[in-house]
C-alpha cells in the first residue's frame, strides 16, 4: 500500500512539474519590458575624408562586366557649392576572375600571370569622356587600382553638369581561347575629389538650382511662414511646395515652420524660403541684405502695389545654402510670386537674383497645338545608339488640362539598324510616362533599309495632363560577341523625322466616379494646376500645416502641371462658395476642425462627439484601443455641399496619428495598400473598409476604439510586466492549483480507506 501511495505522490509531483514547466516556458515568451539604456562610452570613430565619395554614396550598386566586350556607365551630380581642385583620383576596388567558357569562374587569388601568354583583357576607364587609363587584367582575385583624374576630366560634358564615369571591358583574347573573364567593380570603390566651398550662384535663371541640385547630398529647404499666418499666407506656402515637388520629382526634403520658431539648426542646415507679406509676415527680412530691401514694412517696388517679388541671396547663416523670398506688399502680390515660381522659369529684372511678377494668367492659355509634329519641329536631333548594351533617349510633349488624345494617337518611329546585331537579344522598346506602349523587333529586312517606320499607338490611359515623356530604349548585342569594337558594327539610328500624331479631345472627368482611396491621387490631379483643390486646415496648428505641405508637394509632382493654382481655407472660415467649388482636403485633428463636426454625419465612419475617436462598429473583429493610442484616419466621400466633388479627410486622434495618415498618402509602398472609403492607419499597418458595401475587405478588421471617458484595458497603476502578461497564463495557474487540491483530496481519501480496512475484523474470526 505504501508503494501505491509513493507512486501516486510521484505522479502528482511529475504532473505539477510538467504543468508548471509549461507555465514558466510560456511566461518566458512574454516580452520583457525594454530596459532603460545605460549611457556607455562609445568608441571614437574617425571622421571620414570629406573628399572621398564612395560608389554607395552615389547610389551605385556593384557593376559586373563580362567578356569579350562590355560597358557600364553611370553619372552623378556634385553639390552646388563644390569647386573641384587638383589631386582628384579614382580608386577601383574590384575582383577579376578567369574561367573556361561555360565553367564557374574562379576568384581564388593567384600570382600575377604572364600577360604575354595569358590575359583577361583590358579595362579602359573614362571620366567625362577623358581616358584615365587602361588596366591590364592579368591578375585574378581582389584588385585595387588607383587612377589620377586630370584637370581637363573634371569638366562635365553635360549641360546639367553631371559627371560621367564609363568602364569598358575589352577581352578579345577570350575569342581565341576557351576563356571567360568577369570583372566586378565593388561599391567600396570611391572617388577622391578635393574641393573647396564657394558661394552658391543666386541667379534666378538657374532655378530650381541651387535649392534643388539632385546631388548625392540630399537637398532640403524649410518654408517659413508668419507667426500667425492668414489662409493666403498658407496658400503661398502650399503653392511653392507643389511647384518644388513637381520640379524635383518630390526629391527635395521640405519642411515648414513659423518665423518665431525658426531654429539656429534649421538656419544652418537648410535653404530657407520666406513666403508672405513684408509688413505682417516677414519682419525677419529687415535685417537681411536683400537687393530689394524691406523698409518701413514694405518692399521698395516701383510698380503696382500688388506686384509679386521673388529674390534670392546667399544665406548669412550657412555658406552652402541660400535664402529665397517669395513675397509681396499685399496678399495678391505674394500669391502672384508663389504661382509664378511654380512655372519653373523665372525672368530676372534689373538684378539676376530679382524678379518682379506683374500678373498671373490663372486660366491656362492653350496655344494652338499642331496635330502632327516631327522631332525636328520639336527641336530634337537624330539619336545614334552605338554602344553595346542599353541606351535611351526621351522626348517631351504637352497635353492641356481637360484634354486627352484620340484613339488614333501614335508615335511614328523612324529608325535604321545594323545587320551585325543579334536580333534575338537586341530590340527597341517605347514607353510613355514609364508605361511600355510598344516594341520593335529588328531583322535583316529592316537592316537593308536606311529608314523604317513603325507606328506606336499612344493609349489615352497613359496620358497625363501637362508634360508627358516618351522614351525610346535600344538594347544592342552583336551577332558575334567577338566583333571588334573598332568596326563600329553596333548601331541603331532614331531619325529626327520621327513624328507625333496627337489629335486632342476634351474629356469630362467626374471626381465621384472614382470614389475609392485606391485611386488616390485622383481626382485631385484631374486638373494639372490643382485649381479645383482646396486644403482646409486648422488655425494655430503647425503640425497640420506641415502635413499639408507634404501632401501638396506630392500632388504637385503627380499633377505635373505648368504652374499651380491650389487654394487654402481655414476650417472655421470656409465660405459657402468654396465648399461647393472645390474638392476638399481636410487635414488635422477632428476636435480642432469645425468643418469635420459639420460634415461628421456624412463621413463613412463618423467621430464620437467632441473627441478624435472614430466610432467604428462594422467589423468582424472588435478591438478595444485606448484613447491615447495613436491612430490615423483617411475618409473619402462625396462632398455634402456639391455631389460632383469629393472630400478627403486626412485626420488623426493625435499628432502621431495625423503623421501616419499623411505618410500613407505619400509613401509609395503604403499608398499602394489604400482602398475603400475608410482606412485606419496604425504606423505602417493599414486597416481598410468600404461602407458602400457594408463589409470589411477580405482579411481586414477595423478596430473599435475605447469610448472616450472609459478607462483603458490596462490600468495606469499596473506595472508594465503584469500589464503585458497574457491572461491565459493566470487561468493556467488556477488550473494547476485546482489539480493539486484534487490530487491531495484523492490521496487523503485513499489513505483513510486503507486505515479503515486495516481496523475492520475478519468475519471468519
Amino acid at each position: 500500500m505504501r508503494k501505491i501511495f509513493a507512486n501516486l505522490g510521484l505522479v502528482c509531483a511529475l504532473t505539477v512539474s510538467l504543468i508548471m514547466g509549461v507555465v514558466i516556458s510560456a511566461a518566458a515568451q512574454v516580452p520583457a519590458p525594454t530596459p532603460v539604456p545605460i549611457a556607455t562610452q562609445q568608441p571614437v570613430v574617425q571622421a571620414s575624408d570629406p573628399n572621398a565619395v564612395a560608389f554607395t554614396t552615389l547610389g551605385q550598386s556593384e557593376i559586373q562586366l563580362t567578356s569579350p566586350y562590355d560597358t557600364a556607365t553611370f553619372s552623378f551630380a556634385l553639390p552646388a557649392d563644390w569647386k573641384l581642385t587638383t589631386g582628384a583620383a579614382l580608386n577601383l576596388a574590384m575582383s577579376v576572375s578567369f574561367s573556361a567558357a561555360g565553367q564557374v569562374a574562379s576568384s581564388t587569388p593567384a600570382p600575377v600571370l604572364n600577360s604575354l601568354t595569358t590575359s583577361g583583357g583590358t579595362l579602359s576607364v573614362y571620366f567625362n569622356a577623358v581616358q584615365l587609363g587602361v588596366i591590364q587584367l592579368n591578375q585574378v582575385g581582389e584588385v585595387q587600382e588607383n587612377l589620377t583624374i586630370p584637370s581637363n576630366a573634371l569638366i562635365s560634358p553635360n549641360s546639367d553638369g553631371r559627371m560621367v564615369l564609363t568602364l569598358t571591358l575589352d577581352s578579345s583574347y577570350a575569342c581565341t581561347v576557351n576563356q571567360e573573364t568577369i570583372v566586378s567593380i565593388h561599391t567600396s570603390s570611391q572617388f577622391l575629389l578635393p574641393h573647396k566651398s564657394e558661394a552658391l550662384t543666386t541667379s534666378l535663371a538657374n532655378f530650381p538650382q541651387p535649392i534643388y541640385e539632385g546631388s548625392f547630398i540630399p537637398d532640403s529647404a524649410v518654408i517659413v511662414v508668419p507667426n500667425h499666418p492668414s489662409s493666403t499666407d498658407l496658400q503661398d506656402a502650399m503653392t511653392v511646395a507643389a511647384g518644388l515637388g513637381n520640379m524635383s520629382s518630390n526629391a527635395l526634403l521640405l519642411d515648414m515652420t513659423t518665423a518665431s520658431q525658426l531654429t539656429a539648426d534649421q538656419k544652418s542646415a537648410n535653404h530657407l524660403i520666406f513666403v508672405g507679406k513684408a509688413a505682417t509676415s516677414l519682419s525677419t527680412l529687415g535685417s537681411l541684405p536683400l537687393p530689394v530691401p524691406v523698409s518701413k514694412g514694405q518692399f521698395q517696388l516701383t510698380g503696382s502695389a500688388d506686384d509679386g517679388l521673388i529674390e534670392m541671396i546667399n544665406s548669412p547663416w550657412s555658406s552652402n545654402h541660400v535664402i529665397l523670398v517669395v513675397a509681396g506688399n499685399t496678399d495678391q502680390g505674394a500669391l502672384k510670386a508663389a504661382q509664378a515660381l511654380t512655372a519653373g522659369h523665372i525672368l530676372a529684372d534689373r538684378f539676376p537674383n530679382v524678379s518682379v511678377v506683374q500678373n498671373i494668367q490663372t486660366v491656362p492659355v492653350s496655344a494652338p497645338q499642331p496635330v502632327d509634329r516631327t522631332l525636328t519641329d520639336m527641336g530634337y536631333p537624330n539619336q545614334l545608339f552605338a554602344n553595346f548594351g542599353l541606351g535611351s533617349v526621351s522626348y517631351q510633349f504637352y497635353i492641356p488640362p481637360g484634354s486627352t488624345v484620340a484613339a488614333d494617337a501614335r508615335f511614328n518611329l523612324v529608325f535604321g539598324n545594323s545587320e551585325l546585331l543579334d536580333y534575338g537579344r537586341s530590340g527597341i522598346v517605347v514607353s510613355l510616362n514609364n508605361i511600355p506602349i510598344g516594341s520593335v523587333r529588328m531583322s535583316d529586312a529592316t537592316a537593308t533599309q536606311p529608314t523604317n517606320t513603325v507606328a506606336i499607338s499612344i493609349p489615352s490611359s497613359a496620358i497625363l495632363p501637362g508634360n508627358n515623356v516618351l522614351t525610346v530604349r535600344a538594347n544592342l548585342v552583336p551577332i558575334n560577341d567577338c566583333t571588334p569594337r573598332s568596326l563600329q558594327g553596333l548601331w541603331v539610328e532614331v531619325w529626327s523625322n520621327s513624328s507625333f500624331h496627337l489629335p486632342l479631345m476634351q474629356v469630362l472627368l467626374n471626381p465621384v466616379s472614382n470614389l475609392d482611396l485606391s485611386n488616390y491621387p485622383a481626382p485631385f490631379i484631374y486638373d494639372a494646376t490643382l485649381g479645383d483643390t482646396a486644403f482646409v486646415l486648422s488655425q494655430n496648428d503647425l503640425d497640420s500645416w506641415r502635413a499639408a505641405l507634404s501632401i501638396a508637394a506630392y500632388l504637385g509632382q503627380s499633377a505635373n502641371g505648368t504652374f499651380t493654382t491650389l487654394s487654402v481655407d481655414y476650417s472655421d472660415q470656409v465660405s459657402t462658395v468654396d465648399r461647393a467649388k472645390y474638392n476638399l482636403l481636410v487635414i488635422g485633428l477632428p476636435s480642432q476642425s469645425p468643418i469635420v463636426s459639420q460634415m461628421n454625419s456624412s463621413l463613412p465612419i463618423p467621430f464620437s462627439s467632441g473627441d478624435n475617436l472614430s466610432a467604428i462598429h462594422s467589423s468582424q473583429v472588435t478591438y478595444s484601443i485606448s484613447p491615447d493610442s495613436p491612430l490615423g484616419y483617411l475618409e473619402m466621400m462625396p462632398s455634402p455641399w456639391n455631389s460632383n466633388n469629393i472630400v478627403l479627410a486626412v485626420l488623426g486622434n493625435s499628432r502621431m496619428g495625423l503623421s501616419w495618415a499623411t505618410t500613407a498618402l505619400i509613401d509609395p509602398t503604403l499608398r499602394s495598400n489604400l482602398a475603400g472609403n475608410f482606412d485606419a492607419i496604425n504606423d505602417r499597418q493599414i486597416l481598410t473598409t468600404n461602407t458602400h458595401v457594408s463589409s470589411v475587405l477580405p482579411g481586414i478588421s477595423i478596430p473599435t476604439l475605447q469610448p472616450a471617458g472609459q478607462p483603458p484595458l490596462v490600468s495606469g497603476g499596473a506595472s508594465t510586466a503584469s500589464a503585458s502578461r497574457p491572461i491565459w497564463i493566470l487561468h493556467l495557474i488556477e488550473v494547476v492549483v485546482f489539480l493539486i487540491v484534487v490530487i491531495l483530496i484523492i490521496f487523503a481519501i485513499g489513505r483513510s480507506r486503507s486505515r479503515n480496512r486495516m481496523r475492520k475484523p475478519r468475519q471468519d474470526d
